[in-house]
Formats: structure tokens, C-alpha cells, sequence
């Protein structure tokens, strides 16, 4: 193939076959010498094809400058947005990948390549349109680039470089189009790879994000949970621990059909429809009822199950309501067991549709779990086999802590799961006899501080007005503490709470040095205190400030 043209620009020419002619059939006609026949065995070894772009680069860059016997040698990709050539990789002129050169398409020595699909000899850089300055600072002479074309579409250009002046002949073109044409499928294929890995990480710092951090502390329940992203790809399985009104505890979990950053996309929806509508104060049923229309208002067609559950602490019923999800299971005194539950159909299904809920009570040490088919889910195996499997480790389990624990060690395989899988698991941990908690000196904490004394005084069978009023005393004790002992920052209280016989004792210590009261109208604390308690006593010293309260509650 000996079609060299003269351009009217000096030093360079355009090379390309004859009329008719494909690069292959213009190449091989040439006999290589046994070097560089060695040299492009090497470039189609097999095991660049499990490296990812970067070391395929690297490793290319390296095998083409010892097959064309050449001081410099780079790879430009497409930039589709912004029509430009991109440095990717260099060897030689490294500076030019560092400062990230870009050449638009048709213009320049790599750009014309590019535009014309043809390769390109310019025999001194001196006198020819180049574009990028690095060539002619590294003091370039020569350059021989052609295009890399991969299945007709264009992906980038490679050009080579002498540091003496060379005219590249037949020889060096043949192997450089040869190479090209081996090197454009492995870039495209790693490039591939890359983007997939690229939107997998994507999709895992998505779906992270999108879980709860923090499962949060309630009195009396303790919750614990688990997520396993799948081997190969992101899916769409969810959890949530939600505060409720009145120390009440929801759990949440559900499963989007479908994998990637769509799937972990509709997660984060439908988990924040859930936890907005289960605020409110909806009771199970009525919230995936809510859910279910939210998911006909998207756009996009969407199917999902979902299972959601509410344990009230004081009474210790736990109602529960499924949308087509995996029966929950409970742990009771080393035995585990499904609770059956009418099997409605998941969110999305289309249709309106009503969840039935179902009752039960969780007494003290019973554990929820509820968890994804991702964990039980095997290829070739029933489905009721898995959750078999589940049920026998699980059984062991003592908190909800070891309750996900042993699902990871029973279930989980050390290479992971085919698919993603959750479980999330709440245990009714009952009321100690003798309370003692340190609390943030923060407003915040006041309602959590009335759920804890409201629920241990219900366990020492304190009646409702008893309830409203030592309840009452507390609030106020722990908000001087708060408002009085600190100046603004991070602080801490403490409460205590014991019962000895039919009397409660109730203490509130702080650190801080109690200020007088700021303002008009202020400082009625104590007399409300002293009006619900029938004894009460303040202690102020170095360490801080204590005020024990006592009251005899009504015999029942």
C-alpha cells in the first residue's frame, strides 16, 4: 500500500489505502521482521484482557514502544462531548497525561487523524500544525499516528515519536495499524469495564447513603441491622429503624425489583415515602396503603415489597402488615418461628389495595427479624429451604445484635450473595428494676427523658395520675439541669430511678454550677416538683448539683 500524497501543509502526509482497500489487506503484504513479529504476539496476549484501563494502558504503551522501536508513544480517546481528543496514557512525554491535553477534532497532528480516519507522517514536527507545545518542548522530531477504530466508530488515535528525525515507512506503519487494531478492543473493552465498576461504586455510595447510619436508642427495644450488596451488582433492598410518637418503635424493610443506580434511586424513594407517611402516625396497613399510591404517582414502572411493623413498648404489641414481602420471623426462648400473615400483593401491583395487619404480642427478650430474599435465596433450592436455614440459626440468638450476626455467619458465603439481601432485627429488652442513664444536656432529650419514666413507672404499676404527675417532676428536674447547670455546649446529666417496696425514688445529677434563674415568671420548676412529689431534696456541691425525689405509689 504505497499511497503517500504530498499535503500542501510542508513535512506532513497523509497516508491511507488505495480506493477499495481495507488497512489489513494493505498490511500484510509486508514482511515483518521476527522482532516485531514477536512484539505484536505480545500485544494480543490473552491476559491484557483481564486488566482494567489503567494497567492496559500502561502495559500497551509499553509493548508498542518496543515493537516500533520509539522514543515516545501516547493514546488520545474521544471525548464525545466535547469533540476533543483526550491524553489517557504516555510513555515519553508523560507531561502531556499530567496536564491533561485536548485536541479538538480536525485540527492539528492527532486532530486530523481523528477527523480523516487516516494516519499521518509528519517528518519534522518543526514545520507542521501541531497543536500541543509538549511535542516540540520534548524536542520531537518525528511523528507517525493513526486512528483506533472499533467496529467503525472512532475511540481515539495513537501516535509514536522520534527524538532524531525518521521517516517511518511501510514497515513501521504496518505494525502501528496492527497494533491499532488490537489495542482499540482491549481499550474499548476496559473502558467498558471501567464505566461498570464506575456506575457499581456509584450505585454502592448511593445505596449507602440512602440507609440509615444510625439506628438510634430507645429505651426498653434494642435494634440492630445488616446490609450485604450483592457480588456483581446494586439492587434495591432497604431497611429503617423509625421513632414513633409516645416511645412507640417502627421497622421497616423492602426489596425494589430491578439493580443499579435506578433500583438504589427508587430505594431512597419509596424508604423516605414509607418513613414520612409512618411519622404521621399511621398505623402499618394504612402506611404501605399510602406507599402503594405513592409508587402509581412515578413515572416509571415500579414493584417493590415491603413489610413494616410497630412495637409499642408499653403494652408490648407489635402489629405488623406486608406487602407482598417474606413472612417475619420471631425468636422466642431459643425457638424461632414465621408469623403467617395474609400474602398481599407488593407495591405497584397496580389496583387499590388494602394491607391487613396482624397483632401479636413480643414479651420480654422476644426478638422481630424481618430481612430481603437476597439472604435466603438460593439457585436450585426452594425458597422455604433457605428460610429454614435462617430459622435454625437464628433460633440461637439472644439480642438482635447476635440475631444479624448469625445470619451473616449462617447465610452469607465468604465470595457474597448472588443478590443483595437486609435484615434488620427488634428486641423487646424489657425494663430494668434499677435505672441509671446519662443523657446530652440538650431539650431534645426531654421527650425521650418522659418515655423512659412513663414506661419504667408503668412496670412498678404506677396509675395515670400518678403516671402524669412524677413524670411531670422529672421533666422539670432534667430541664433546669439542662437550662440552669451549663452554659451553651456539649454537657451531660444523669437519671436514676429505684423502687423499693411501694416508694419510687427518683434522682437528677448534673455537674454543672446552677445559675439564678434569667427573665420574669421563671423558676416555678422546684414548686412543681415539690406539688408532685412527696419528698424532695436538693444537694449542691463541688461536683455538681443532685435532687432526689420520692413518692408512694397507690397499692394495687
Amino acid at each position: 500500500m504505497k499511497d503517500l500524497a504530498a499535503d500542501q501543509e510542508p513535512g506532513l502526509t497523509r497516508i491511507g489505502p488505495r480506493s477499495g482497500q481495507t488497512v489489513l489487506q494493505a498490511t500484510t503484504s509486508f514482511m515483518l521482521p521476527a522482532e516485531q513479529v514477536r512484539d505484536l504476539r505480545r500485544l494480543s496476549d490473552p491476559a491484557l484482557s483481564e486488566l482494567g484501563l489503567d494497567e492496559l494502558l500502561d502495559e500497551l504503551l509499553v509493548r508498542v514502544q518496543a515493537a516500533v522501536s520509539v522514543d515516545t508513544v501516547a493514546i488520545l480517546l474521544v471525548d464525545h462531548e466535547s469533540n476533543q481528543l483526550v491524553a489517557r496514557a504516555a510513555k515519553g512525554i508523560e507531561e502531556e497525561v499530567e496536564r491533561g491535553v485536548r485536541i479538538p477534532i480536525g485540527r492539528g497532528f492527532a486532530g486530523r487523524i481523528a477527523a480523516e480516519r487516516v494516519a499521518i507522517f509528519v517528518s519534522d514536527v518543526d514545520h507542521a500544525d501541531i497543536l500541543n507545545p509538549i511535542l516540540r518542548q520534548k524536542r520531537i522530531r518525528s511523528l507517525l499516528g493513526v486512528p483506533l477504530i472499533v467496529e467503525g466508530s472512532l475511540i481515539g488515535v495513537m501516535h509514536v515519536g522520534s527524538l532524531r528525525p525518521r521517516t517511518f515507512g511501510q514497515d513501521e506503519l504496518a505494525v502501528l495499524y496492527l497494533a491499532a487494531a488490537r489495542v482499540g478492543p482491549g481499550i474499548e473493552r476496559a473502558r467498558l469495564t471501567s464505566a461498570l465498576e464506575r456506575e457499581h461504586r456509584v450505585a454502592m455510595v448511593l445505596q449507602r447513603s440512602l440507609l440509615p447510619r444510625q439506628l438510634g436508642e430507645h429505651f426498653g427495644v434494642a435494634v440492630a441491622a445488616r446490609y450485604f450488596p450483592a457480588r456483581d451488582e446494586v439492587g434495591g433492598d432497604w431497611f429503617d429503624v423509625i421513632e414513633l410518637p409516645r416511645g412507640q418503635v417502627g421497622i421497616a424493610i423492602g426489596d425494589v425489583v430491578g439493580h443499579g443506580v435506578r433500583a438504589a434511586a427508587l430505594m431512597g424513594q419509596l424508604r423516605t415515602a414509607l418513613h414520612s407517611y409512618a411519622i404521621e402516625g399511621h398505623t402499618p396497613g394504612e402506611t404501605l396503603e399510602r406507599v402503594d399510591r405513592f409508587v402509581e404517582t412515578l413515572r416509571e414502572p415500579t414493584m417493590a415489597t415491603a413489610a413494616y411493623a410497630v412495637f409499642d413498648a408499653e403494652c408490648n404489641v407489635l402489629r405488623f402488615a406486608s406487602a407482598g414481602h417474606l413472612p417475619p420471623i420471631v425468636i422466642s426462648g431459643g425457638e424461632a418461628h414465621q408469623i403467617e400473615i395474609r400474602a398481599d400483593s407488593p407495591l405497584g401491583a397496580g389496583g387499590f389495595k388494602r394491607f391487613a395487619e396482624r397483632e401479636l404480642s413480643l414479651g420480654d427478650g422476644d426478638t422481630l427479624v424481618l430481612y430481603t430474599d437476597g439472604l435466603v435465596e438460593r439457585r436450585g433450592l426452594p425458597l422455604s429451604r433457605g428460610i429454614a436455614e435462617l430459622l435454625e440459626v437464628a433460633r440461637w440468638a439472644t439480642t438482635a445484635e447476635e440475631a444479624c450476626l448469625l445470619a451473616v455467619e449462617g447465610l452469607v458465603p465468604d465470595a457474597g450473595l448472588r443478590d443483595d439481601g437486609a435484615i434488620v432485627a427488634l428486641q423487646n429488652v424489657g425494663v430494668p428494676a434499677d435505672l441509671r442513664i446519662c443523657l446530652p444536656a440538650d431539650p431534645k432529650v426531654l421527650t425521650r427523658v418522659r418515655q423512659i419514666v412513663r414506661r419504667w413507672l408503668l412496670e412498678r404499676g404506677a396509675g395515670t395520675d400518678e403516671l402524669c404527675e412524677v413524670t411531670l417532676a422529672v421533666n422539670e428536674a432534667c430541664a433546669n439541669a439542662i437550662e440552669h447547670a451549663y452554659a451553651p455546649g456539649l454537657a451531660i446529666f444523669e437519671l436514676e430511678a429505684h423502687a423499693c417496696e411501694d416508694e419510687v425514688t427518683m434522682l437528677v445529677r448534673d455537674t454543672g454550677r446552677w445559675r439564678q434563674p434569667r427573665g420574669r415568671d421563671r423558676g416555678r420548676g422546684l414548686r412543681i416538683i415539690e406539688s408532685a412529689m412527696q419528698h424532695v431534696e436538693i444537694k449542691h456541691g463541688e461536683m455538681g448539683t443532685e435532687i432526689v425525689m420520692r413518692r408512694r405509689l397507690a397499692r394495687r
